[in-house]
């Protein structure tokens, strides 16, 4: 049986940086992203493997995978919200009413 956990929707509402990492170098504000784990062994008999992220843009179908020591550094270019707040925090920021 495979098991994948699976993050919550989240919701671009800022870029701090520009990146060229695959798939988030495209990212615009207001893109839908997720994150999928496979719940699997990650070593092997002659030392321990990386794990590796499946991250979806939603908004634009594009998928690309990182390991857990890579996406800390490229999501720290990004303000990511839970769909629910995305609105209230991009109007706040913007001073839109």
């Amino acid at each position: 049986m495979k098991i994948t956990m699976s993050s919550k929707e989240y919701i671009v509402s800022d870029i701090l940086k520009k990146t060229k990492a695959q798939m988030f170098e495209d990212i615009e504000v207001g893109d839908s992203l997720m994150f999928s784990v496979p719940i699997d062994y990650a070593g092997g008999n002659r030392g321990t493997y990386a794990t590796y992220i499946e991250c979806c843009n939603v908004s634009k179908g594009n998928v690309t995978h990182k390991s857990f020591n890579e996406l800390p550094q490229i999501l720290s270019y990004f303000v990511l919200v839970g769909n629910l707040k995305w609105r209230e925090t991009y109007h706040k920021r913007h001073r839109i009413m």
